[in-house]
């Protein structure tokens, strides 16, 4: 990594110099202001981020939001993919009663909500250790600006044996034009024993103004506890998002993850799980569908540092025109986790010669009793039942559609929310209907 002086940093370093109140402690923040200090960004030099450019980003100096009003139309149409769901809302980074559904009608469910910025004493003391006992291998500068300058986000618990029947969802929504905005939401989430939740966290943007998304999150499943956690991002084509998720599960908890990348001019989604206890589970699935010059890149580290722990990754990649996908995948077996289960698989659909994809799973294994296998592919359309299809009376565009989204459906057919498995396939067939041409 290089220390870098550009309109990002300087207006990072801006940022760190006003009397905003921030959500964590000076303690907390302290370390990470350092690392914003050194304006030390990632590069292609470096090995984890050698496909992904920074420059772009790097050149954006956030100003003062212009942001248009929400109108109701919109956030009930974000809404439809959880209709049923407690539903908390966030418009260009701010928490919005109007829109929220009032954390009180939790009352004794079992399921705590609050925000960060509202935290002191014991509560806050309890979501910093969170994040103090997480680990990233990939420790970017990113994680730093998200801990140094968040001002907004959640802090979750659900009690022990209890298993929440409604589901969370969280929205995120821009609404800037005219100028580029900036966001860092930062999510602590912790399951008691044998407690189970599931969230939905959707990103979109109304707006048109370019946005830096730098949100983060940390997740603490204990012992039996299983939390199924969805991400949608279907953000404009100016957006610049960047995340980071560290997830340590205990003994026999459950970690299941979607990720459904459909928007934005550059995403990376780093995405770290550590099993701390025998016989945990992390099943993690996404798509990422890219057009023009999107860029998109998924990164995942599995640490088995426990015996008898599995892990299932499933991610499917969709490009077409100049658009390219990066999928990043590493699981680690360590000596003493025998037993282990670790499955990994990455298939890519090219849609025009131009786009292009780097895939690059990854084993490391030090124990001698386990099952681990990987694989990838890169390939286009199937020819042969391409044509097919057209002798049986499909025009060559419907037929390619009827492929593409058969082939993003071995994934999202998994998502276990009609609601929201219905409104991520409706998302991904329009975007298709757009970019999948009779040539094809």
């Amino acid at each position: 990594m290089a220390q870098i002086r550009n309109n990002f940093s300087e207006w990072i370093n801006q940022q760190v110099g006003t009397t905003s109140t921030f959500a964590f402690s000076d303690a907390l923040r302290t370390p990470s202001l350092s690392r914003l200090a050194a304006g030390v960004f990632p590069t292609r030099k470096d090995e984890e981020w050698k496909y992904t450019p920074l420059s772009n980003l790097l050149d954006t100096s956030p100003a003062e939001d212009t942001s248009a009003a929400l109108d109701l139309e919109s956030i009930e149409g974000l809404k439809q993919a959880m209709p049923d769901a407690h539903t908390i809302v966030f418009v260009n980074g701010e928490y919005s009663a109007d829109y929220s559904d009032k954390l009180e009608h939790l009352g004794s469910s079992g399921l705590s909500i609050s925000h960060l910025s509202q935290l002191e004493g014991n509560a806050l003391q309890l979501a910093e250790d969170t994040i103090l006992e997480s680990t990233l291998t990939d420790d970017n500068i990113f994680q730093h600006i998200a801990l140094g300058l968040s001002q907004n986000g959640l802090f979750i618990e659900v009690e022990k044996n209890v298993e929440s029947e409604t589901p969370l969802h969280i929205i995120h929504v821009s609404t800037a034009h005219g100028v580029s905005a900036f966001t860092n939401p930062v999510n602590v989430i912790r399951l008691a024993e044998n407690s189970h939740l599931k969230i939905v966290e959707q990103y979109a943007s109304i707006g048109e103004a370019a946005v830096i998304t730098v949100p983060a999150g940390y997740i603490q499943l204990d012992d039996g506890a299983g939390l199924d956690y969805y991400r949608v991002s279907i953000e404009n084509a100016e957006t610049n998002h960047v995340c980071n998720t560290s997830v340590r599960v205990s003994g026999s908890g459950t970690f299941k993850s979607h990720q459904y990348l459909l928007g934005s001019k550059l995403t990376r989604s780093n995405l770290e799980v550590g099993f701390t206890g025998p016989g945990g589970e992390a099943v993690l699935r996404g798509v990422y569908l890219g057009d023009e010059n999107q860029h998109l890149d998924v990164r995942t580290y599995l640490d088995h540092a426990q015996p008898h722990c599995s892990s299932d990754q499933h991610f499917r990649g969709i490009l077409n025109g100049q658009a390219r996908g990066v999928f990043n995948g590493l699981v680690l077996v360590r000596e003493q986790a025998q037993k282990t289960d670790a499955q990994q698989s990455n298939k890519n659909l090219l849609l025009s010669r131009d786009a292009r994809v780097d895939t690059k799973p990854q084993l490391e294994i030090f124990a001698d009793d386990v099952k681990c296998a990987h694989g990838a592919t890169v390939g286009e359309l199937d020819s042969d039942a391409l044509f097919y299809l057209q002798s049986r009376g499909i025009d060559k565009k419907d037929a390619a559609l009827m492929l593409t989204r058969a082939f993003a459906a071995e994934v999202t057919q998994e998502i276990d929310i009609a609601s929201l498995q219905a409104y991520v396939q409706s998302k991904i067939a329009a975007s298709l209907d757009e970019i999948v041409t009779p040539n094809v």
